[in-house]
């Protein structure tokens, strides 16, 4: 999707929203592999979003908040599943992602705490 996007096949708007539906398929399928090639493209929005955010055809915001909520949604998942290495990829994530929403710092923080309390919880049972 990043090769269609580089040669402007693909708006930046149009490349988010065909990230959201191929997402939103694979990671109801709930498999490891289908999280890891999510997790892969969430982090090319990220890329996609770093590098078009102070130019016209910026990442639409709507789509930042699903990214940032999708990414701290299928962390807790992850980290209620005993998956913490994967947990602790979409926290990382979710918390990169911070940067380019309102009130991401103030997010930023409570995701580390929130991330930091659950480990405490789940990390040490398993």
């Amino acid at each position: 999707m990043v090769a269609s996007l580089d040669h402007k096949a693909l708006s930046v708007e149009r490349f988010s929203r065909w990230l959201r539906a191929i997402c939103t398929i694979i990671l109801a399928r709930n498999t490891a592999p289908d999280r890891t090639k999510a997790i892969g493209y969430v982090e090319q929005a990220l890329t996609v979003i770093e590098d078009h955010d102070a130019t016209e055809q910026s990442y639409p915001m709507d789509e930042r908040q699903w990214l940032l909520g999708t990414a701290y949604n299928t962390g807790t998942e992850c980290l209620h599943a005993s998956l913490l290495d994967e947990a602790k990829r979409w926290f990382e994530t979710s918390t990169r992602i911070c940067r380019f929403v309102p009130g991401g710092k103030e997010r930023a923080e409570k995701i580390s705490d929130t991330y930091m309390h659950l480990l405490s919880r789940y990390g040490d049972k398993h």
